[in-house]
């Protein structure tokens, strides 16, 4: 059992029950394994403050801008959440495991490391507003609380389901579609994608029409922001997500470390089709899942999971939807099918993790141009047959379109 410290102390509510609520989407799977969540608090309201009521009554201290799903795991925290007055709090008195900086100023880091250096605790950089990863540098930690045998078994279980999906699947023809600005002419003119299996990724599992044309019998997604994140906008993709595996014969494959948290939108009898696979820093793509359940680590969907699985599947691979975009505007976000209700959708990602926004999308974009030729040239290498079916930007997919007949 562990106790996790939020630090610095939190001068006034807003940012405390802000960091309260994350906290109770993000420990979750590690519920029991935890004493006590640690909020200090400096506020002059401190003596106002009121733990049970808080967590028994969160739907009126969330943030608009959460998932309200939170709300109703905020009660499971009963007995487990602890809000010292800052101005006597003794970090000795408690078994420290973690010790969570939510906001990083040169101050707070210090004093964080003082505290760490005294109790073995060890230091995670989660604030939203500085920290690009800061939502996966904490789901990381959360899994620190696990032994490893239990690890060993989230990973056996989903490679055996893994496994016995596959004797349906292996040899047929794959058509995998990415969310592109191209996805959308697809499904309005109903393209047919005469392929076996259909997967598709992201935000197409809450797209409706797509969802209805194209019949997918595999999902993809993998961000930690924007699907395993505690924002408005990640609550509704994973409710989007339980809508679309409420078809029984559909598979979500996700990295690893979701498993737990997706699993808690579906029912019990839906868990083994929730199927995590790690990945790892490694110089070469692993084409062939059954020889080794790792998939090398990229920052994009298709090149980590949906590439892998597909060429694991089939040796006859078609692609639809990434459009990728012109390297003259290659700074700016990626375009999607129904751009402007998904940008609707984003702008809250943008107000939660602040942090996450602080990126070089052109090198971004170079870097999954260069992981797309790396990939296609090793399924090239391996007798894979991979078709770009829509127009594309990425140079790898370019050379390879081979159009739509219609």
């Amino acid at each position: 059992m562990a106790d996790i410290l939020f630090y610095p102390p939190f001068p006034s509510r807003p940012q405390l029950f802000d960091q309260l609520f994350r906290s109770v989407w993000h420990f979750l799977p590690a519920l029991q394994k935890i004493d006590r969540l640690v909020f200090p608090y400096s506020g002059d309201d401190y003596a106002l403050l009121d733990t049970a009521q808080i967590l028994s009554m969160a739907k009126l201290y969330l943030n608009r801008d959460l998932d309200p799903a939170i709300a109703d795991f905020a009660p499971s925290y009963q007995g487990k959440v602890e809000f010292p007055d800052a101005k006597s709090f003794d970090p000795a008195r408690y078994r420290l495991k973690g010790i969570v900086v939510w906001q990083t100023s040169d101050q707070a880091v210090t004093e964080a490391r003082r505290i760490a250096a005294q109790t073995g605790a060890e230091i995670v950089f989660a604030d939203p507003a500085t920290v690009q990863q800061e939502t996966l540098l904490t789901i990381r930690f959360v899994y620190q609380l696990f032994e490893q045998s239990e690890l060993e078994q989230l990973v056996m279980q989903c490679y055996r389901a893994f496994q016995q999906r596959l004797k349906a699947w292996k040899g047929k023809s794959v058509a995998a579609f990415g969310n592109g600005p191209s996805l959308a002419k697809v499904v309005s003119v109903r393209v047919d994608p005469k392929a076996d299996l259909r997967m598709i990724c992201n935000s197409t599992l809450g797209d409706e029409a797509a969802l209805d044309h194209l019949n997918p019998e595999i999902l993809f997604c993998g961000d930690p922001v924007q699907h395993c994140g505690a924002s408005l906008y990640a609550g509704k993709f994973r409710q989007d997500m339980a809508r679309a595996m409420e078809v029984p014969s559909r598979v979500l494959i996700t990295q690893l470390g979701y498993v737990p948290y997706f699993r808690l939108l579906v029912p019990e009898s839906a868990h083994e089709r929730i199927i995590g696979i790690g990945n790892d820093r490694r110089p070469k793509f692993n084409l062939d899942l059954t020889q080794e359940f790792l998939t090398a680590a990229t920052a994009n969907i298709f090149t980590m999971l949906v590439l892998p699985v597909a060429l694991t599947i089939s040796k006859q691979v078609d692609i639809y939807g990434c459009d990728g975009m012109s390297f003259a505007v290659a700074t700016k976000p990626w375009s999607h099918a129904n751009e402007d209700d998904y940008m609707g959708k984003m702008a809250v990602t943008h107000r939660v993790h602040g942090g996450f926004w602080r990126r070089n999308y052109e090198e971004e974009f170079w870097s999954y141009c260069q992981d797309m030729e790396d990939i296609l040239a090793a399924a090239a290498g391996a007798g894979a047959s991979v078709r770009a079916r829509t127009p594309s930007f990425v140079p790898a997919l370019a050379k390879r379109y081979n159009p739509i007949s219609t």
